[in-house]
């Protein structure tokens, strides 16, 4: 569909778009007969049929009126924060994000589409890549590492399709953001606070999972000052997605500016924002601060808090609970791992 869209988008003449009509005709003719002989749902057919009505009205921005009504239809992000089935989302998002940088390729600016494939990338590497390399490192740590590679790419993938979505409404935002973020996070408005949550979390990320790559770790102010800014704005955003966020801000290192107090405190406000529905502030704070300070106790209540939560109770947050709580299972059958008994001091031993 991706290379149909590409190829009839940049046709123009009135010939060629005789010629694409007739190319459509037979293209559509054949999905008829599949729909005939498959029982192909009307939803396959419709995207032929609306390039059918574009390009035989001859409108001026064909290219544009294409993709600005298939991407929203492509990224509609409720078809798949509702899925219950994790394997089925992850075969399926490799697809959509080419696709998405298919009409990007067309339409370069398109916004919509930018923030498609800034979304779409943060969620494959986090969902996916990173829980895979989370799992991976109890067994193979080379594939740990091999994975891990691979969601930070896949942030700094994503990072950029948001940069480049700011930078049509900004221009010059990028570099301002690198060398004074202060200042530069003061042009957003709430209307922006969408894009900056998913621009901060997908650089976010990148950061705090490729900390042995400096240039990364330069950008952290910036990280920061993005998500600091969102909630000025917005502190309710997606029933406390930012400070879900901010939980993993604050889970750096102590060098980092992180803070294992303030990692708490965003995480009750993210459990009252959420009414206790999300499960992933349980599982971050547990396999960060929990475990950075050692609290089992702490640890061991987090994830069955998590365990606890019902995924269907919230359909639209479906998906990642499912994730979560995989996540979480996995984390507890490995407690032991984790933590450590104290040293014995001086005479235990001997009592012993």
């Amino acid at each position: 569909m991706a290379q149909i869209i590409q190829v009839f988008a940049t046709d123009k003449t009135e010939n060629d778009r005789v010629g694409m009509i007739n190319r459509i005709y037979l293209v559509a003719n054949a999905y008829y007969e599949m729909h005939q002989n498959f029982n192909f749902s009307w939803a396959t057919l419709k995207p032929l049929l609306l390039l059918f009505v574009f390009i035989s009205t001859g409108a001026c921005s064909l290219r544009s009126m294409a993709i600005n009504t298939i991407v929203p239809t492509l990224g509609n992000p409720a078809v798949y924060q509702s899925e219950k089935d994790p394997d089925l989302v992850r075969e399926a998002l490799p697809f959509l994000l080419k696709t998405a940088e298919s009409l990007l390729e067309s339409s370069p600016e398109q916004p919509d589409g930018l923030l498609l494939a800034c979304t779409g990338f943060t969620l494959y590497a986090s969902a996916f890549l990173e829980m895979d390399a989370r799992a991976a490192e109890w067994e193979d740590y080379s594939i740990a590492e091999e994975l891990n590679t691979r969601a930070v790419n896949m942030y700094v993938r994503a990072r950029d399709y948001c940069l480049r979505r700011v930078e049509l409404d900004y221009p010059g935002i990028t570099a301002k953001l690198r060398f004074d973020p202060e200042n530069a996070v003061t042009t957003f408005d709430k209307d922006d606070v969408e894009t900056m949550y998913y621009l901060g979390g997908s650089w976010g990320l990148a950061i705090a999972n490729g900390l042995d790559q400096p240039a990364l770790a330069a950008d952290l102010p910036a990280v920061r000052a993005l998500m600091v800014r969102a909630l000025s704005l917005d502190e309710s955003y997606n029933r406390g997605a930012l400070h879900a966020a901010m939980i993993t801000l604050e889970s750096l290192p102590e060098v980092m500016g992180g803070s294992p107090e303030r990692a708490r405190q965003h995480f009750a406000r993210a459990v009252e924002l959420s009414s206790a529905m999300d499960a992933s502030p349980y599982v971050v704070l547990a396999s960060s601060v929990s475990v950075e300070t050692q609290n089992r106790a702490e640890f061991e209540g987090l994830l069955n808090d998590a365990l606890a939560i019902d995924v269907d109770k919230d359909p639209s947050n479906r998906l990642l609970n499912v994730i979560a709580q995989k996540r979480a299972r996995l984390l507890l059958e490995h407690t032991d791992d984790l933590f450590f008994d104290p040293l014995p001091q001086d005479g235990e031993e001997e009592l012993r």
